[in-house]
């Protein structure tokens, strides 16, 4: 079984503008690079193989360092992106696809051991839910097309409609690392507040 990581990115410049009203562009910078560090750092302890896909070449040199690799989306939009990433991991035999996002402050390496750990077989998904239980924070899919991608509004339901039609066998995992992200003012004031427990 070989598994990769992807991890969806727009930017460090263009993340994370519902915080505008709460941090300038200099902080809010600094938090997206923060909080993808984070990211990468527990998927690279996770899985060797992780892929990072972003319309924004800035983010080479952290990429790297984070011991990941950067492919630059060549359309618009968060699951154009991403199906880029996976057709290239298809190409390259990847057997089982885990996405991430990248705003998950208090992610840990057995949170993404859970994702893999807990699909219920081939094929199969599992999927983590955002605290509001309406987003997807996190994605396994074995094989990597075993549903289509419908991140956005609403992409929980999306997701579990998809398994259902497609007839997949879908588990959700809830853990705290997995449904906690960094979206609006209010959960920044969670995280400063709660930190690991937010």
């Amino acid at each position: 079984m070989t598994v990769r990581i992807i991890v969806p990115h727009r930017g460090l410049a263009a993340a994370k503008t519902r915080l505008a009203p709460v941090l300038d562009d200099a902080e809010r910078e600094s938090l997206a690079r923060r909080l993808l560090e984070q990211v990468l750092r527990v998927a690279h302890e996770a899985c060797g193989d992780v892929v990072v896909i972003t319309p924004s070449e800035a983010l080479e040199p952290l990429v790297s360092a984070a011991g990941a690799r950067l492919v630059v989306q060549r359309g618009m939009g968060l699951n154009e992106g991403l199906e880029q990433a996976r057709r290239e991991a298809i190409a390259e035999g990847v057997t089982t696809l885990v996405i991430l996002h990248g705003d998950l402050p208090n992610l840990v390496t057995d949170d993404v051991a859970a994702l893999v750990d807990e699909i219920p077989g081939t094929p199969g998904v599992t999927i983590a839910p955002d605290r509001a239980g309406t987003g997807t924070n996190g994605l396994a899919l074995r094989p990597p097309d075993a549903i289509g991608l419908r991140f956005g509004v609403g992409s929980l339901a999306a997701h579990v409609a998809d398994a259902e039609a497609a007839g997949v066998p879908l588990t959700e995992v809830h853990r705290p690392g997995l449904a906690f992200d960094m979206d609006t003012p209010a959960d920044l004031a969670r995280w400063i507040e709660l930190g690991d427990a937010a």
